[in-house]
């Protein structure tokens, strides 16, 4: 069933037809699979930034003095932290605009996205590391990742019924991007 599940899920960012069959057959967030993609997500999302801090800003490292375990722990615990506050963010904002039955769809499409990042950097993180090469998170990691969430965030917008663009355009750029920009913006800083 898993591996039903799991193709449908990959071939979903392909066809539109696949995705709206994955839609349909019930709510993925309440299967075990998509608790998989999660951990899959923290996982993966803490090794990115490891491998980053570790290839392009190496003197931080040396300047807080961490052991990578212990830098890798507190990044999955940051991550963790990031993911349910967007979950508590967004039962916030559709319980205050009345957007429930639109949770559904934004939980399933965030969660695909978030399937397809992870399975990426799957691949790409070892290729880096083991290459020493930390360039192909630049030139094809980064690209890849512009293009799905292209894909994802088109489809939502397309399928999306009932939701004002400027309430979801909001909601979007202050509690879903500003966080990573704000951790972007304190990690420049402390270069």
């Amino acid at each position: 069933m898993y591996k039903r599940k799991a193709l449908l899920m990959l071939r979903a960012l392909f066809s539109t037809r696949q995705l709206q069959q994955l839609l349909r057959e019930g709510k993925l967030a309440n299967e075990s699979i998509f608790l998989y993609s999660i951990f899959l997500y923290l996982f993966a999302f803490p090794c990115l930034a490891l491998v980053f801090l570790q290839f392009f800003v190496p003197q931080l490292l040396d300047k807080i003095n961490i052991q990578p375990l212990l830098l890798f722990g507190l990044l999955l615990g940051i991550i963790a932290i990031l993911i349910l506050a967007s979950w508590l963010f967004l039962w916030y904002f559709t319980l205050i605009f009345n957007y429930q039955e639109q949770r559904y769809l934004y939980t399933n499409i965030k969660a695909l996205f978030r399937f397809y990042n992870s399975l990426l950097l799957v691949i790409i993180i070892p290729l880096s590391w083991y290459s020493r090469v930390p360039e192909i998170i630049s030139f094809v990691y980064l690209p890849l990742f512009l293009i799905i969430f292209s894909a994802f965030f088109i489809r939502f917008l397309r399928n999306i019924v009932g939701v004002s663009r400027i309430h979801f355009f909001i909601y979007f750029c202050t509690l879903e991007i500003l966080p990573y920009i704000i951790a972007a913006k304190l990690l420049i800083i402390n270069i």
